[in-house]
């Protein structure tokens, strides 16, 4: 009579939790859970937003002060990223131009060791940047090092996302979640998508990055539910 008893309380009780799991189950969301997939929309919306940006570093070793000197480098582009070539030195844009497969462009030369310039270039359609015209004579040869690449965030994609209706640019990035896109520059905000809801779970992802085209510092906020 005692073991009839053990036996029945036992199979109680395993009826009791299967009943529990059971009906937990159906109440359970299903799918991956939303603060995995806030990594894998910001992933994409981000790929949208760059583009790939090269870097290469110059230097003239000059003896004399010099103003508006003339200087050149002889490069290959990648392709379809010579348009968008701009020579900088100190982050400041100097006049320049090409003749074939070299660059030219004016600067004032200090008598030091080194004079440094930076060539930047990037993957994106650009009208021709160097159409500056100048006298070319007593052209200095520069010496250029390892070409380095990044990617940085484009106010040409910014402005390509934003032309977009909601719909098409989530169908095209294949995003099922409801998203916002807000881009701080320097103080001035561009927000994209949806209002954010009232009463909902929301995921935030911050990317800190650089403007390609000014060099300005930016932030964009990817708010998933």
């Amino acid at each position: 009579m005692n073991i009839d008893w053990i036996v029945t309380i036992a199979l109680f009780l395993v009826f009791v939790a299967w009943s529990f799991t059971f009906y937990a189950s159906l109440f359970t969301e299903k799918g991956t859970p939303l603060q995995e997939e806030i990594d894998t929309v910001n992933d994409k919306i981000m790929d949208f937003l760059k583009i790939d940006v090269y870097n290469v570093p110059i230097r003239y070793n000059s003896t004399n002060e010099t103003e508006n000197a003339v200087l050149y480098l002889n490069f290959t582009w990648p392709s379809g990223t010579k348009n968008s070539t701009r020579i900088l030195q100190d982050s400041t844009s100097l006049s320049c131009q090409f003749i074939g497969d070299t660059v030219y462009w004016q600067a004032d030369l200090i008598n030091t060791t080194f004079n440094y310039f930076s060539m930047q270039f990037s993957n994106k359609t650009a009208s021709l940047n160097c159409t500056s015209s100048f006298s070319i004579q007593d052209e200095l040869k520069t010496i250029s090092w390892a070409m380095e690449k990044k990617k940085l965030v484009s106010q040409g994609k910014i402005d390509e996302m934003t032309a977009l209706s909601y719909t098409d640019f989530k169908n095209n990035l294949s995003i099922s979640r409801d998203f916002r896109v807000e881009i701080n520059i320097s103080g001035t905000e561009t927000n994209y998508g949806k209002t954010l809801p009232l009463v909902r779970d929301i995921y935030v992802k911050e990317t800190e990055s650089e403007l390609e085209e000014t060099g300005d510092n930016l932030n964009v906020r990817v708010l998933v539910w």
